[in-house]
């Protein structure tokens, strides 16, 4: 038996953090990931640095055009495949490096294996049926690819977002099912790749956390640029064939057919819980989410912890690194940062979309006297020199104090714009205040002097 003070089981943003943290204040700590492939978790591997890394690369492909006017010679004929994947992959190894070496730096030991709960403290590894033991245990599994309830995965014709950064070649068309960050992200990388695409949504609007005029935006851009959007869609039924897969749809009222190359799956994920025995220690769960307080103490076992995609909270990297830093305070006995502070949600789409605070809605159904304020990008000469002025900006403020609560952005470098507001809100900083400050022209952050 192999006792510690504190198991770690999940190697990804939020266990990897918080073991760091933890072992930086003298505690001894274990990390237990499967393999040390997978240390990085679905971040690293394959959802926000790989997306975005593709992404990036495509975006060149979006603007070339733009450029061309600009006098610009590209002769972007095609696209490699291959290259990216392997820059991509280097990207992963060098940040998987990196976490690592700061692992190692603090004294973290990493023991690889499937884990699960013996009983309310021991843990044991499937491969080696070694137990290990800990005052307290901390449950950072992360999260997986929820499965469409009738269309079950097909290697090379219907895929997930993990098996999509395997694809070896262009694709002729694609449809993507699910329209929520995931899915408006890779829409748009596999429509700049030349790709005929198809974005089918179930509810009313794509983005649907977003606000109406966000989603109504991001549709009609997209919808410009050639991506054949469908809201309040259902997949009624498929066939995979030799080509691809032949697929009828119902979208509204309406039934369609249509045949493609490829299917992704894009309608969320789910807690990384099921194969942990969590019954064996008496923690209690709820669709999959380890039920927790205030402090991320379970419920039912205070040996146990959860954070991250295994909590009911934001699935988001960003969010799981601060319940890791959150959660280190806490059990090191320090003072510990407030709960559930406002964070950016953000979406690597083309054109990018990112909002922060209160929605409109929000504070109308509080019955708070709220008011916004819009500045189109077609107004600010930098997003023209880059090549994409559509969007906007949009503030939210309380109509007596005008101290902002809320901003939404859709267009150039939406993603990096937010954090702007993210400070403002925080520091509690007035509309007017933000009006007398002085912001370096042509620049993208200028547009809040306007506001």
């Amino acid at each position: 038996m192999h006792k510690y003070d504190t198991l770690i089981i999940g190697a990804g943003p939020a266990g990897y953090e918080l073991a760091g943290l933890l072992a930086e204040g003298g505690k001894q700590v274990c990390l237990i990931e499967k393999i040390e492939q997978r240390v990085g978790g679905t971040c690293l591997i394959e959802g926000c640095v790989p997306a975005k890394h593709f992404l990036e690369s495509a975006s060149y492909m979006a603007k070339a055009s733009h450029f061309e006017t600009c006098g610009v010679e590209m002769e972007l004929k095609h696209f490699e495949i291959e290259k990216l994947k392997s820059s991509t992959q280097s990207l992963i190894e060098q940040m998987r490096g990196g976490i690592l070496s700061t692992l190692k730096r603090h004294k973290v030991e990493i023991r690889y294996g499937t884990a699960s709960f013996l009983d309310a403290q021991t843990i044991v590894l499937a491969e080696s049926s070694e137990h290990l033991t800990a005052e307290q245990i901390i449950i950072a599994t992360g999260s997986r690819h929820r499965d469409h309830p009738t269309m079950p995965l097909v290697e090379g014709k219907i895929l997930s977002s993990r098996e999509v950064f395997e694809i070896d070649r262009i694709l002729k068309s694609v449809l993507v099912i699910g329209a929520g960050a995931i899915g408006c992200e890779f829409a748009s990388f596999f429509h700049a790749m030349g790709a005929e695409v198809t974005l089918a949504e179930y509810t009313k609007a794509i983005l649907p956390i977003e606000e109406a005029d966000l989603s109504r935006t991001l549709k009609r851009e997209l919808e410009r640029k050639g991506i054949v959007v469908h809201v309040d869609a259902e997949v009624t039924s498929h066939t995979v064939t030799a080509q691809g897969v032949d697929i009828q749809m119902r979208v509204g009222k309406k039934e369609l057919e249509g045949s493609y190359e490829m299917i992704l799956i894009a309608v969320g994920r789910e807690p990384n819980t099921a194969s942990l025995a969590l019954e064996k220690a008496g923690v209690e769960s709820e669709r999959g989410f380890v039920s927790v307080d205030a402090q991320y103490q379970s419920v039912s076992n205070p040996h146990i912890y959860a954070i991250g995609d295994v909590v009911a909270t934001p699935a988001l990297a960003h969010v799981a690194y601060y319940e890791a830093k959150r959660l280190s305070r806490i059990l090191l006995g320090q003072s510990a940062m407030e709960p559930g502070p406002i964070f950016p949600s953000v979406t690597f789409s083309t054109p990018q979309v990112a909002s922060i605070g209160a929605s409109e809605a929000s504070l109308k159904a509080e019955g708070r006297a709220a008011k916004s304020k819009k500045i189109f990008f077609k107004s600010n000469a930098k997003a023209k020199i880059k090549g994409d002025d559509s969007g906007f900006v949009k503030v939210i403020y309380d109509a007596e104090s005008e101290m902002i609560l809320g901003a939404a952005i859709i267009g150039n470098d939406a993603t990096e714009l937010i954090h702007l507001f993210l400070i403002a809100i925080t520091k509690q900083v007035t509309l007017g205040e933000i009006r007398e400050m002085i912001f370096a022209h042509p620049t993208l952050s200028e547009l809040l002097g306007e506001l």
